[in-house]
């Protein structure tokens, strides 16, 4: 296994959605029961290796944040997101108009019991 960690790098950070299934430890007694283990967890890719994926929510050059760790025997499904591209103003949507009321409607109060 590579022991050693290369920096997080921003531009070649990917997206991804993974879907994995977690491990539940109980130290209480309790009935048997099946436990819904799946997880899906979205962020970028800022190491990865054969035995493990660490995706991080936020990222900048050298460091990253809000992380998790996941075993790649524990990976169900990935599917990488891809990030569109900045559009120009004259290419973007226009704006749906809004309900322009000249007199709002007042919300009601409720005292309370």
């Amino acid at each position: 296994m590579d022991t050693k960690k290369s920096k997080p790098n921003v531009a070649a950070s990917s997206l991804v959605l993974v879907e994995w299934l977690d491990a539940l430890a109980q130290g209480e007694w309790h009935e048997p029961k099946r436990e819904d283990l799946q997880c899906k967890s979205v962020g970028f890719v800022v190491y990865e290796d054969d035995q493990q994926i660490e995706l991080a929510g936020t990222v900048t050059d050298g460091m990253c944040n809000n992380s998790i760790t996941i075993p790649k025997q524990m990976i169900v499904k990935r599917k990488v997101i891809k990030l569109e591209a900045s559009v120009s103003k004259s290419k973007r949507k226009k704006a749906t108009a809004v309900d322009k009321r000249s007199d709002p409607q007042p919300i009601p109060h409720v005292a309370p019991r």
